[in-house]
């Protein structure tokens, strides 16, 4: 089967690049943070000890090469993704564009929280690799910006949507034209220009490796119930009240909440084999529930 047989391919007549706004969309709650912090830190950008600061949320947000050995700054391999150049808007403009016209449809395609997970994810990969090359390459840099996970959601359309036409500096071409552009200009750019374009094509990566190796992080939607099963059993049973059946119903009516939410969330595809047992099993006791009624 050739690359555009696949079905996500015929879809992309459907795309709508159309400005909407979604305010409950992964997109517009990532959009509306990042623009939340880079205000906040040009609040805060004043002179500090007579030093020109990137301002003090970015200075205390922002990932530094000296964080390698210093792990309780660890936590600054996700937060500097939430962080802008505070010389000027240009930065994050570029960022939330890329991510605003291009985002909304791979978060269409994979669900919200899965988006959420790519984004974060990719973040984490690309601040541990930078950090980790700093330290091998024995470099003293700072690394602030979403770009890596932004190039990952652009690629992730470019993947999904190759030949949907979008507006590349006012000119319509097919998507797998910029797809081309990102990685060769990443690959070429020198990195004495300050933009870190090293974390660039980890993003890009990450992108190709979740599309072309089948990923997905679906998986971490059962960790907190993995998580209580393993505090139930290093705390031993608790106490049984209403006896085996009664409770047994009450689990389910538990799985069924999580699972519906889990439908809203990433859509019917996503359950597994258990999960949909789970839900016609309550849905049958239910109804005969109202038929006792």
């Amino acid at each position: 089967m050739g690359i555009y047989d696949r079905n996500y391919y015929r879809e992309e007549a459907e795309l709508n690049l159309s400005p909407t706004w979604n305010q409950r969309s992964a997109v517009s709650t990532l959009i509306i943070l990042n623009v939340a912090v880079f205000v906040a830190n040009v609040l805060f950008s004043q002179q500090v000890f007579g030093r020109n600061f990137q301002g003090v949320v970015n200075e205390f947000l922002m990932l530094s090469a000296d964080d390698y050995n210093r792990p309780v700054f660890w936590w600054r391999i996700l937060t500097y993704g939430f962080v802008h150049d505070a010389t000027g808007p240009m930065h994050l403009i570029f960022n939330m564009l890329g991510l605003y016209f291009l985002g909304r449809s791979v978060e269409e395609r994979y669900g919200r929280n899965e988006f959420y997970r790519i984004y974060l994810i990719t973040l984490l990969i690309c601040g541990a690799t930078w950090l980790i090359k700093q330290a091998v390459l024995g470099e003293n840099g700072r690394l602030l910006g979403a770009s890596g996970a932004v190039l990952c959601i652009e690629m992730l359309f470019v993947f999904n949507f190759p030949t949907a036409r979008i507006l590349l500096f006012v000119f319509p071409v097919p998507a797998w034209v910029l797809g081309i552009l990102l990685v060769l200009t990443n690959m070429i750019s020198q990195p004495s220009t300050g933009i870190a374009y090293d974390v660039h094509l980890i993003g890009i990566l990450c992108a190709a490796a979740y599309f072309f190796l089948g990923l997905n992080f679906r998986f971490m939607d059962n960790l907190p119930m993995a998580w209580r099963r393993t505090v139930r059993r290093l705390t031993g049973p608790t106490l049984k009240v209403h006896g085996g059946l009664q409770e047994s119903a009450l689990s389910d009516a538990d799985e069924a909440d999580r699972i519906l939410a889990k439908i809203h969330a990433t859509g019917q595809e996503s359950l597994t084999s258990r999960e949909k047992k789970i839900l016609e099993r309550y849905s049958r006791s239910v109804r005969a529930k109202q038929k006792e009624l």
